[in-house]
């Protein structure tokens, strides 16, 4: 008796056909000023930082925005900047205001914030 050879050919994996993936609808984020900087929970040295190489990259003013216990911290960004980098620093506007804020959970708050303008 002889043996008979079979080819074997190479098995090929076939993917299970893939769904398109679900597209969300985007989010309605208003536009970001690109000189605006946001102070939250980073380090002090942080926001100068950025506010300092905004004014070195030739931005002519600023803008420091803070809500609830990131005050404080904006606050101490531009005192900073004032007393160790730009002494001729001034606050051109000085914004307060309250604003509603709604909770994961669904409730809403009130939280306050600060918008400081900044000019060199």
């Amino acid at each position: 008796m002889e043996k008979q050879q079979v080819e074997r050919q190479p098995e090929q994996k076939v993917d299970a056909p893939r769904s398109a993936p679900e597209e969300k609808p985007p989010q309605q984020r208003e536009q970001r000023d690109p000189s605006t900087i946001y102070v939250g929970r980073k380090p002090v040295m942080s926001y100068v930082l950025a506010a300092v190489t905004l004014f070195n990259n030739g931005t002519s003013q600023v803008k420091l925005k803070a809500r609830g216990h990131a005050i404080s911290r904006a606050i101490d960004v531009e005192e900073i900047m004032k007393n160790r980098f730009f002494h001729d620093l001034k606050i051109t506007g000085f914004d307060v205001q309250t604003e509603d804020l709604t909770n994961e959970d669904g409730s809403n708050s009130k939280v306050s914030s600060l918008l400081l303008t900044l000019i060199k």
